[in-house]
């Protein structure tokens, strides 16, 4: 089948701070099973992205996978926008190298999850669907594709379950799973898509200190200023 992009979510719903980028590393395996087939295999994947503003980053996801006796490789351009604290929309477009030919992909996501600053421990959860259109190997940059057929077309539907484990304030370890169902052109059935991940994030840049009841609570004046008001 045509490869999707990379759809690990790596993380809850924060983006990078403004002038600020995220590095992410992480690796896992995964597997599609349809009632007269299956396929599975195991990759890592890598993440850069840099704030540019309080609700938007922008960055790309790469992602390298072996299966069997073949290989993958595909990136995407991923842009984030935090609609709310705890609310997180995610838009991704990519290409994709596969043994078996070529395609381009795009994903759309949605996460939300905890943010507790300090905690030891965070939760996310999203919901994504990804698609991608095969072409032949030939059709660009070489025929790294055995053949000139194009794998068949693919759209999948991904939901995810994740933690977050502090490990300082800039870098947390992350462990999430996701499931879901696939279709494949060609198939009448529909099958389902499983992964287990782990990874790393780490935050790099001046980062913004949030504390407790700043915004609840209005600044409190001098006790000089506050004895001045009296008098």
């Amino acid at each position: 089948m045509a490869a999707p992009p990379p759809i690990a979510t790596l993380g809850g719903p924060a983006i990078a701070a403004p002038g600020t980028s995220e590095l992410g590393l992480g690796m896992g395996a995964g597997m599609s099973l349809f009632d007269r087939a299956h396929a599975g295999g195991t990759g890592w994947t890598g993440r850069y992205r840099h704030g540019l503003s309080d609700a938007l980053d922008l960055g790309v996801d790469i992602i390298g996978v072996q299966h069997a006796d073949k290989g993958t490789l595909g990136g995407k351009l991923a842009l984030r926008w935090a609609l709310a604290p705890r609310l997180r929309l995610e838009l991704g477009a990519g290409a994709a190298d596969d043994s078996e030919g070529k395609s381009v992909n795009y994903d759309l996501g949605i996460v939300t999850g905890t943010r507790n600053a300090g905690a030891p421990w965070n939760y996310y959860g999203a919901l994504r669907i990804a698609g991608a259109h095969g072409f032949p190997g030939d059709v660009c940059c070489g025929a790294g594709a055995t053949g000139t057929s194009a794998p068949p077309n693919s759209f999948l539907a991904i939901a995810t379950l994740g933690t977050e484990a502090r490990v300082s304030d800039n870098a947390r370890f992350i462990f999430e799973a996701g499931a879901g169902p696939l279709w494949v052109h060609g198939r009448d059935e529909v099958g389902k898509a499983f992964y287990l991940g782990v990874g790393l994030l780490v935050n790099v840049g001046a980062q913004r200190t949030e504390r407790a009841g700043e915004d609840a609570l209005p600044h409190s004046k001098p006790d000089c200023v506050q004895r001045g008001e009296s008098d």
